[in-house]
């Protein structure tokens, strides 16, 4: 064999190699992006479930407790909403109909990410 034929053998390995290690970098960012959307979206169902559980809070300013457990990096928000049952309009009276938006946001995206759930409590 030539020198010739030794480096463009040498140059078609490296490029195969750089291309394979490359694909395997981007399916690592993509594992971990699946990872963390799914912690997201379960925490938002578990305080969502914890909610709809807990008993119906009629006294300003309509707070619902905070599940425990929550993984550093991940932010949970809680907003409550008194809702008219008829219209389904935001009301100023309580009139036994809630909207509740959970918010899950992700620290380790920049931006970060926010994923929301909402339901009515009655």
């Amino acid at each position: 064999m030539t020198i010739a034929e030794v480096l463009i053998a040498l140059a078609i390995f490296s490029i195969v190699g750089v291309t394979f290690v490359s694909a395997l970098g981007t399916n690592f960012k993509v594992l971990l992006l699946a990872d963390q959307r799914t912690t997201a979206e379960s925490l938002a169902k578990t305080q969502m479930e914890a909610i709809n559980n807990a008993p119906y809070d009629s006294t300003p300013p309509y707070t619902y407790s905070k599940i425990s457990g929550i993984p550093e990096g991940y932010d949970i928000n809680i907003v409550v909403v008194l809702v008219d049952p008829e219209t389904g309009s935001t009301s100023a009276l309580d009139l036994g109909v809630q909207k509740v938006t959970v918010t899950v946001t992700c620290q380790q995206h920049s931006p970060p990410e926010v994923l929301v759930l909402e339901s009515y409590k009655r």
